[in-house]
């Protein structure tokens, strides 16, 4: 039996697919732009249609709702199954990606240079201190996550897709493993940890929750490919 299909017994649990949004303008390397407004490369529409048509192969109508981040990558990316269900999407508050550089810094500087910026980040910062204003720091990231973890705990049963962000699935897990955050030293294990298991644009991670068992996560759909820029 296909694991992620749902027999009667298994629609008692809540299923929730997490799908890493597609290829982004800034995955594939493009100059900066505030994360909101980043939309997906013409890549990205071709991986959007390929895991809509996997989840409806592997869910077939058996959806209970599609959900997605205020980002509009992750809203271009379930564009092609909310088509062929007839879903509206709900937007989930903080599901979105972590915003830890200021648009300011970063406008007019290149991939590398960012990338400079963003090692400093993980290197010197506290949970609690901000890079400037417009961005967040570590703790709002993480008190975002475990928002929506109550969110999730709340939804009926069935099966929920949810189109999120990379660093966001990674932090779902981290916490679930009861793994700290707390410090300069957590935030460095952490950023080590997701570069380890970071998904690839459309990798979806099911997560389940059930009363009577402890939660559960695994990745369900991989990609063979990664794109240079996949954060």
């Amino acid at each position: 039996m296909n694991p992620t299909k749902s027999s009667p017994l298994e629609n008692t649990m809540k299923n929730i697919h997490l799908v890493r949004h597609a290829q982004s303008h800034a995955n594939a390397g493009g100059h900066a732009m505030p994360n909101a407004d980043i939309p997906i490369t013409a890549l990205g529409q071709e991986q959007a249609k390929q895991v809509a048509d996997w989840l409806l192969e592997t869910l077939g109508d058996d959806i209970a709702s599609i959900s997605v981040s205020e980002y509009l990558c992750t809203q271009q990316t379930a564009q092609y199954l909310l088509e062929k269900t007839g879903f509206q999407p709900t937007i989930i508050d903080g599901l979105q990606e972590f915003n830890y550089l200021n648009f300011a810094d970063i406008e007019y500087k290149k991939p590398s240079e960012i990338r400079e910026l963003a090692d400093n980040y993980w290197l010197n910062f506290e949970p609690d201190t901000l890079d400037e204003k417009g961005a967040e720091n570590f703790n709002q990231f993480v008190a975002r996550v475990q928002q929506v973890q109550a969110y999730f705990d709340n939804l009926p049963d069935g099966n929920h897709v949810v189109f999120t962000h990379g660093l966001w699935i990674s932090m779902l897990i981290w916490l679930m493993l009861g793994q700290p955050t707390d410090n300069n030293i957590a935030m460095q294990r952490y950023r080590q940890f997701e570069m380890a298991i970071r998904p690839k644009n459309c990798d979806v991670w099911q997560l389940m929750l059930n009363d009577n068992a402890p939660p559960a996560i695994t990745k369900v759909r991989s990609r063979a490919v990664t794109t240079p820029n996949e954060e």
